[in-house]
């Protein structure tokens, strides 16, 4: 897997998004016509598209204001009461033959909303990505694999180690699974009594894996008519870039997002991948998921889906693609700040004394504790002021605009930090809430389990 690291400009002018018809044409405060990100999803019987260009600020403030303030509607006559007991996609079928993280989080989700997910896996394939690092871990190992690709409670992978790597049981709860290989006479008809019997089959496998397996499209649907397949292919089913081999990081520096992440005083081969188009990805697949089921509603029919991962991540950075067109995108990589907001970042504050707990690097006095705070308009700004109880410093001419606050945001951080760095981060988290100012803890994995919100909540509870 090798991809080139493209800017965003390089992006608007790539031959595999241009052959794919992906960009939509559109205009912004009279620059001009634009490129704009097309749908992130495609339903190859039609019926997905851009049908408009985004509105300027307050076009349709009428329009919602008569719609939040109308009576709420009545129930629907003939409702059944007793569906408010079961979740939403109880009853439906869902044929999970997803890899990595993509694929298996949108499963999760559907899964999490009642649907019975059957977990696909081939004996003969070790799935490293889905299931661990290796299926029987050295001993000497385990410490080295990292909290993803290993994490096994108590550091003990057990008689089954893929079944307890974290990997695996972050996204596997609540999932039904069965082990068939597809190439086999036996497992390929196991395989094709469950689409008969499914609602929904979702896949995240090379584009043409399932066609050689026998349970393509076309083989898929004429068994069962009523099949809803969901295909997240990285680049596409189709256009020059189909086959190529990627992981995460490879698509995301092909199609602009690495180049415009990291810091701006550090090259860009230092950014450490984040994978946010696996992320991406789930959320829009169990969507388009539910879109399809509704479509199949209207129609009878099934639909084939197609989600492109590379192009709905592009629909996330849309704003800044519009914005290095006309001109003023200014600094692309820009760390924890924001391009707007000023100050923006995350605050070094008081270490934790050694020997407390967490995950986090270790300072002089223990381990380092950081601190995140927004600010956007004056307003935020004052607030700030008054909670750090208006230090001489910040009453400084420079800062009175937020303008003036972006050019000189790295005096304004020198500031910020001689007030944080004696304080806990929840101490500064709290009285910066106090005075209306966005901010939070940066907590560690240990202080997340032990935190009071959380707990109140019934967030993380115990698995028996």
């Amino acid at each position: 897997p090798v991809t080139a690291l493209n800017a965003p400009l390089d992006v608007l002018a790539d031959p595999h998004l241009e052959e794919r018809g992906f960009w939509v044409t559109t205009e912004l405060d009279g620059s001009g016509p634009l490129r704009a990100p097309g749908a992130p999803v495609r339903f190859h019987s039609g019926g997905w598209e851009p049908r408009r260009a985004a509105p300027a600020l307050g076009a349709d403030q009428s329009e919602i204001v008569a719609f939040a303030t109308s009576p709420a509607p009545m129930q629907m006559a003939g409702a059944d009461p007793a569906a408010a007991d079961r979740l939403p996609l109880d009853g439906v079928v869902i044929i999970d033959m997803t890899a990595a993280w993509a694929g298996p989080f949108a499963t999760q989700l559907l899964c999490d909303l009642g649907a019975t997910v059957i977990r696909v896996d081939n004996p003969a394939i070790f799935p490293t990505n889905t299931r661990g690092a290796s299926a029987r871990p050295p001993a000497e190992s385990l410490a080295l694999l990292g909290p993803i690709f290993g994490g096994y409670p108590d550091l003990d992978p057990g008689e089954r180690p893929w079944n307890r790597c974290a990997v695996f049981l972050g996204h596997a709860r609540g999932k039904a699974l069965v082990t068939l290989d597809p190439r086999t006479e036996l497992g390929h008809s196991m395989l094709m009594r469950l689409v008969e019997r499914a609602d929904v089959l979702i896949e995240n496998n090379t584009v043409d894996l399932l066609d050689r397996l026998g349970v393509g499209w076309e083989a898929a649907s004429a068994r069962n008519p009523r099949l809803v397949m969901v295909r997240l292919p990285s680049s596409g089913l189709d256009g020059p870039y189909r086959h190529f081999l990627g992981f995460g990081s490879n698509m995301e520096a092909l199609f602009g997002l690495t180049a415009i992440r990291g810091y701006p005083d550090l090259d860009v081969g230092e950014n450490d991948a984040v994978y946010h188009m696996d992320a991406a990805t789930g959320g829009t697949a169990a969507f388009a998921t539910l879109a399809a089921l509704r479509r199949r509603e209207c129609t009878g029919v099934g639909e084939l889906v197609e989600l492109a991962q590379s192009e709905n991540m592009l629909n996330h950075i849309g704003d800044l693609l519009l914005d290095v067109q006309r001109g003023v995108a200014g600094e692309l990589r820009v760390g924890n700040r924001h391009r707007w907001r000023a100050p923006q970042g995350v605050y070094r504050c008081r270490d934790a004394a050694p020997g407390s707990g967490g995950a986090g690097r270790v300072g002089a006095g223990g381990l380092d504790r950081w601190v995140a705070i927004s600010v956007g308009g004056d307003d935020e700004w004052l607030g700030l002021r008054a909670a750090m109880k208006d230090p001489a410093w910040a009453a400084d001419d420079r800062f009175a605009s937020i303008a003036g606050r972006r050019v000189h945001h790295d005096d304004i951080d020198v500031g910020i930090t001689s007030w944080t760095r004696d304080l806990t981060h929840r101490d500064v988290a709290a009285t910066c809430q106090a005075h209306g100012v966005p901010a939070a803890p940066c907590l560690t994995e240990s202080e997340q389990r032990a935190d009071p919100h959380l707990r109140a909540r019934g967030m993380l509870r115990t698995n028996h």
